[in-house]
């Protein structure tokens, strides 16, 4: 899905638009060709340097260019696309009529987003918005096949299991033959998708911390919930960060809060490096913003898959889940499959063959949480 020698970060968090606005511009002005996009509906990355929304990569100046993706004029010609590759059943759905489910929107533009990356970019900086929006837009394949399983009784694997068959809410044999491949087919294609476009030799995401209390709750929570539905995170970012002030200003008490959120954030990721996004008036150009990109300037670079499998002769489930609190975790073993639940969300994850069936337990093991054998 993304070329060879692309590398693509997601910045997600209260002020994502900040933080990806001026990654890009600070890698374009170290002569990376870069893309600036946005995915959020509002695009408050153009409000930021001054500039209009295009539908298309538009260039404002050397090496840097910006996108910004209206999801609803651009849902028919993204559907129709991903329709013709998923090949889904029934009859034909057009974008005008497809719902906008939660994440349904950033999922489609994801998709649209890695046919501009074809232009040979060196780095995209994407505006993800939200956190809850693209977790819950990661989630979506899972959902699908989540649905497949219970209404169908459409497995995994290339079969059917008598088990689902018998829990399935409709008879599949009521659905003609070709339509059961359709969906199988399909339900494999959206999954496929998803891990493509998380590849993590080219994608990772950048979580932006609100500097206080609120924020840092947050992060407990997206922090590991990222690389639980696929996504690397290689980086955290706080901010907007008012500079220092005299003890008796009136700020000086939330600066004292800075200070306490940014000693926890240290404390909780030891192992993620922890970049400063300055607090300042909205800039309204380009230039302006090369001050914020210097503390944010680190290279993207490969990582392992947040979710290893271990071989057959010691089967293992590897997570990542940097920082997780044991109060929001929580696991629990449907059929042949491991359900892991997240503060508000939950996924469920294919146990290895070699642990199917038998007593498992759970280790934690600094940042990741090892599923094995008793």
């Amino acid at each position: 899905m993304w070329p060879s020698h692309s590398q693509i970060i997601l910045f997600s968090g209260e002020a994502s638009a900040l933080a990806a606005t001026a990654s890009a511009v600070g890698f374009a002005a170290q002569g990376q060709a870069t893309l600036l996009a946005s995915l959020v509906p509002t695009h408050p990355a153009a409000t930021l340097l001054g500039v209009t929304p295009a539908s298309e990569p538009m260039t404002l100046r050397t090496s840097l260019d910006f996108w910004a993706c209206n999801t609803l004029n651009e849902l028919n010609g993204i559907w129709n696309d991903l329709r013709a590759r998923v090949q889904l059943p029934g009859p034909p759905v057009n974008g005008e009529d497809l719902p906008l489910l939660p994440g349904i929107d950033l999922f489609l533009a994801v998709y649209r987003l890695a046919i501009h990356a074809r232009r040979n970019y060196a780095v995209i900086c994407v505006d993800a918005g939200p956190p809850d929006g693209l977790i819950r837009a990661l989630a979506i394949p899972d959902t699908f096949r989540w649905l497949m399983r219970q209404l169908f009784g459409l497995d995994r694997g290339p079969g059917q299991s008598s088990e689902s068959l018998a829990r399935a809410a409709l008879p599949a044999n009521l659905l003609p033959f070709e339509q059961i491949g359709r969906l199988q087919d399909a339900r494999v294609t959206f999954e496929q998708l998803r891990d493509t476009a998380l590849d993590p030799a080219h994608v990772r995401a950048r979580l932006v911390i609100r500097p206080d209390q609120a924020g840092l709750r947050a992060a407990t929570i997206s922090a590991p919930a990222f690389p639980l539905f696929g996504m690397n995170l290689d980086a955290l970012i706080i901010g907007p960060l008012l500079t220092a002030l005299d003890a008796g200003h009136r700020l000086a008490s939330v600066i004292h809060e800075q200070e306490d959120v940014l000693a926890a954030v240290k404390a909780r990721w030891p192992n993620l490096p922890l970049l400063r996004l300055p607090f300042g008036a909205t800039p309204g150009a380009i230039d302006p913003v090369i001050d914020v990109a210097q503390d944010l300037m680190l290279s993207p670079m490969p990582q392992p898959p947040p979710i290893t499998i271990g071989p057959a002769d010691d089967p293992s489930l590897r997570l990542r889940l940097p920082g997780v609190a044991r109060d929001d975790l929580s696991i629990s073993v449907s059929g042949d499959e491991l359900v892991v639940s997240l503060g508000p969300y939950r996924r469920h994850l294919l146990l290895p063959p070699g642990l199917r069936g038998v007593s498992i337990r759970a280790v934690r093991e600094g940042d990741h949480l090892t599923i094995r054998r008793r």
